[in-house]
């Protein structure tokens, strides 16, 4: 493994480290400081050096040298769908009668022949049934012998032998039967043990931080450098503009310049380590959307106003790729909308691209691997399942695919990337954590410490999620804080 890795320096180490978490190039040069040309160059170098052609094949390289490793969040539970235990055949089933040898057994699994669940083994051939007595038998001359009893030859005879065959049948059912129900209790015990230890497991993940100064929910969350920023939201006083300011290392808060316009039902992105955070409600009329867009430089404490957006809008999905902002649906004050604009930063300008497929307001956007996922949200209908994945490189033909929908609606939650992993916390009603593979394209769920809310906030810091706020009923916001442990660290000698 250091023979494999030792040709990379500690920088091109570390970028590998965060292009296998799932970070944009942005979002590198956001952490470390850097351009987003010098990022560029640092990956070309990394990937002339592993012998990688894409983000993927890096990626599978950084988790089989060890450079980043991921455990599951659901070892133990099966994916969201799936039956873990066959039923048991029928009490008739145990006792029928084998299939004529010419019926073909059923195919297993693989497709090769296996028996019938419940079949009884192979028996000596069925002895022919008994003649109608009404019919005159030929009479058959054969040589004399001498006597001998042949009770059993009789009808008689011959219906005790059935009799104790089929007894001895049905003993021998009901000692594999025994057999199995004992196999499937030992089997579900040990299941119950690794469901088990694998609760346990994913329990020690979570770990409970300093609670935020002002409970919220609807907030702009994001990550600059080692800081994280909580800016705006709402809770029972009202729409807020205040900005509170989170150092994990040390688990101090501080209380930053206030926002310009007090907003709720916001998101907000980090690029060029600036944050952007676009329209929004203003107060507790659903009618009272803004159009307003406002920049915060963390490094002067200062805020900026930029170019509103072409509609006013607020509970949008919002992610950043490769330096641009771009935002998915919303609300608009009367109905809930399906257009997407994009916003580049060098320009100061908004431009419209291809509508999402359905329309809906209270989704979140997830960036994996060069793609936007937007998942979940709400419409006139009620909370929705979708999961509809956005190709900017795809946007002059079709940039849309639909892709499996949450195992069920959602909306009003917030997500996280962590290597290909779409990670959702909180929501409506929801007491359960959602994992989405990417790559496998299977959802799974696991337990989360205790009911999270809907609207709160989450991002990944390092190998963490953190995971804060949220609205856990009418009038009641939260301030509580967790990390959630998605990656593990792999130290390397340096070269």
């Amino acid at each position: 493994m250091i023979n494999e890795t030792q040709q990379l320096s500690e920088r091109e180490r570390q970028i590998l480290y965060l292009v296998a978490s799932g970070r944009s190039n942005q979002q590198i040069a956001n952490e470390l400081g850097i351009s987003i040309n010098t990022v560029k160059v640092h990956l070309r170098n990394v990937f002339g050096k592993i012998g990688a052609a894409s983000r993927t094949e890096a990626s599978m390289y950084a988790v089989r040298t060890g450079i980043v490793t991921v455990d599951r969040a659901v070892a133990g539970p099966s994916p969201v769908g799936e039956s873990e235990v066959l039923p048991l055949p029928a009490a008739e089933e145990l006792v029928a009668e084998p299939e004529p040898e010419t019926t073909a057994p059923l195919p297993d699994d693989n497709g090769a022949s296996a028996p019938e669940v419940g079949a009884l083994p192979q028996t000596a051939e069925t002895p022919p049934p008994f003649q109608d007595r009404a019919e005159p038998q030929p009479a058959v001359v054969t040589p004399a012998v001498a006597p001998r009893d042949t009770a059993v030859n009789t009808p008689r005879g011959r219906r005790s032998k059935a009799m104790l065959a089929l007894l001895a049948i049905c003993l021998l059912v009901l000692t594999l039967g025994g057999v199995a129900v004992a196999w499937l209790v030992r089997a579900g015990d040990a299941g119950d043990a690794q469901t088990q230890e694998a609760a346990r497991f994913n329990q020690a993940r979570w770990k409970e931080l300093a609670a935020l100064p002002t409970a919220r929910a609807g907030f702009a969350l994001a990550a600059v450098g080692e800081q994280l920023f909580v800016i705006a939201g709402e809770n029972e006083r009202g729409v807020l503009n205040t900005v509170e300011r989170y150092e994990p290392r040390s688990g101090d808060w501080q209380e930053r310049a206030q926002k310009p316009t007090p907003v709720t039902d916001v998101r907000a992105v980090t690029i060029g380590q600036k944050l952007y955070i676009p329209g929004g409600r203003r107060s507790a009329d659903p009618k009272d959307i803004v159009a307003a867009f406002e920049r915060y430089d963390p490094r002067t404490n200062r805020w900026e106003k930029l170019a509103d957006l072409p509609q006013p809008r607020s509970g949008y999905g919002l992610a950043a790729l490769e330096g641009k902002l771009y935002l998915f649906g919303g609300w608009d004050g009367t109905s809930y909308r399906d257009e997407v604009f994009a916003y580049d930063p060098s320009g100061n300008a908004w431009s419209e691209l291809e509508a999402m497929p359905t329309a809906r307001a209270f989704a979140d956007a997830a960036v994996v691997e060069g793609s936007i996922f937007v998942l979940g949200g709400e419409n006139k209908a009620g909370p929705v399942a979708n999961n509809e994945q956005y190709l900017p490189a795809q946007e002059d033909t079709q940039p849309w695919v639909n892709r499996p929908p949450l195992p069920r609606p959602r909306s009003r939650f917030s997500t996280a990337v962590a290597l290909g992993n779409i990670y959702v916390f909180g929501g409506d009603a929801a007491a359960d954590a959602l994992q989405y593979d990417a790559r496998t394209e299977r959802w799974q769920s696991f337990e989360a410490p205790a009911i999270i809310g809907s609207q709160p906030g989450a991002t990944l810091f390092d190998e963490t999620i953190m995971i804060l706020g949220g609205k856990l009923g009418p009038g009641a916001f939260s301030t509580t804080m967790y990390s959630y442990q998605a990656l593990f660290r792999t130290l390397l000698p340096g070269s």
